[in-house]
């Protein structure tokens, strides 16, 4: 274990050093852009509700799952293209192109007046959106190898920290104000995002940041192809972990709503209900990618997939908003370490050249989680009840463990000392 001084002189070298003073820009536009995420959309199942005229709430559901599963399969689509246009012309380019494509797209919805507008629009956020996967393949690039997992951990941290703020300000914002001028009020967050990379971030360099001299400690270049299939396997196993993660996501606010709470302050007990999950990520995203850099990936994500099989079905037995704050809080310190250790393991199997196509590639995988994720959610709760989705997310985070268990995931390079 490292002495309390080493770590505080290794953060001082990482802040003093110029990957670290970029990704720390790279730190607090994410923050900006999940608030911004996150201050309007989770409310979506209520602003359908309340605004276009879809009073039932298995339908807002339904219309719910539907609008996120339109926005993954878009993103899925360009995901892809996105990644390959950033290893031609740029990567600085990419996130530019995503946050300032969402503010013009989710500050159009707060016009729309039918669901099928709303539709329209999350289709057009999706295929310009991505702020995650732009974001990822430039820290990928900047950041020493054996500062990855650590690093990949905290942007996951921004993730969180941004999620968590955003719902408890949109809440607040949206019954004080209306949902509609809470999208309005997104766009504005977006483009100050924006702004911010435009300003402070420089382009990522071509090659990796440290070339480790040959011989025989020399970690091996990745190999070029990217359809190899080791690789496959973690797309895949990241495809069925952002869908077990998601499945729950439109129904949550109407589960919240079926206890009884009060209409008054509904959208504000929803965001304090999905803020408690985004801090405990949070939490869990930094502490985990220290984990994964010194215990291994695999390791890992063993651990956080096995809790959260535990913890998911427990919901299902919540009769209180208290009963769910304290679930939501457990099973965002298992969320919280996935992602970091799945993007780090697939950096160390893909080559700096191939980068941006390789994360677009997991941003397919994101993306068929996401969509699947929250169409077979709703249709689950549709017909067998909101508590039925917790349930049936266990089996999906088992079968990840079972296979994480199965696949011989790649040796980490050796770190240079």
């Amino acid at each position: 274990m490292l002495a309390p001084r080493t770590w505080q002189a290794r953060v001082r070298g990482a802040a003093q050093a110029p990957w670290g003073r970029a990704v720390g820009a790279l730190w607090v536009s994410q923050v900006v852009a999940e608030v911004a995420f996150s201050f309007a959309l989770p409310f979506i199942p209520l602003y359908i509700q309340q605004e276009l005229g879809v009073p039932d709430a298995r339908e807002a559901g339904l219309w719910a799952g539907a609008m996120a599963g339109a926005f993954a399969v878009t993103m899925g689509i360009m995901g892809p293209v996105w990644g390959a246009l950033a290893d031609r012309f740029g990567r600085k380019l990419m996130v530019q192109r995503a946050l300032f494509g969402a503010g013009c797209a989710i500050g159009a919805m707060c016009l729309a007046r039918t669901p099928e507008q709303l539709l329209v629009l999350r289709v057009i956020q999706g295929s310009l959106t991505g702020v995650v996967v732009a974001t990822t393949t430039m820290v990928s690039l900047m950041v020493p190898p054996r500062h990855l997992g650590s690093a990949l951990g905290l942007m996951h941290a921004a993730l969180f920290a941004g999620g968590s703020l955003g719902p408890v300000f949109g809440g607040l914002f949206a019954d004080a104000f209306g949902y509609r001028a809470a999208f309005a009020a997104t766009a504005v967050v977006f483009f100050a995002a924006g702004a911010l990379v435009t300003l402070l971030v420089p382009e990522p360099p071509r090659e990796q940041p440290a070339v480790q001299s040959p011989g025989a400690d020399a970690p091996q270049a990745p190999p070029q192809g990217l359809l190899r299939p080791e690789l496959i396997a973690v797309i895949a196993l990241s495809a069925a972990i952002r869908f077990a993660n998601v499945a729950p996501q439109p129904v949550l606010p109407l589960f919240v709503q079926q206890m009884g709470e009060g209409q008054e302050h509904l959208a504000t007990t929803v965001g304090t209900v999905v803020a408690v999950t985004g801090v405990a990520g949070m939490l869990s995203a930094v502490m985990m990618g220290r984990v994964s850099d010194r215990y291994g990936r695999t390791a890992t994500l063993l651990v956080c997939l096995l809790a959260a099989a535990v913890l998911s079905p427990l919901h299902a037995l919540a009769t209180s908003v208290w009963q769910l704050l304290v679930l939501r809080t457990a099973i965002g310190f298992a969320l919280g370490g996935m992602s970091p250790a799945v993007q780090a393991v697939l950096t160390e199997m893909t080559p700096p050249a191939r980068r941006g196509a390789a994360f677009g590639l997991l941003a397919v995988a994101s993306a068929v989680g996401n969509g699947a994720g929250p169409v077979l959610g709703s249709g689950i709760a549709a017909l067998y009840g909101i508590p039925a989705v917790f349930v049936a997310t266990a089996p999906v985070f088992l079968l990840c463990a079972a296979s994480l268990l199965a696949v011989k995931m790649p040796r980490r390079p050796v770190e240079a000392v």
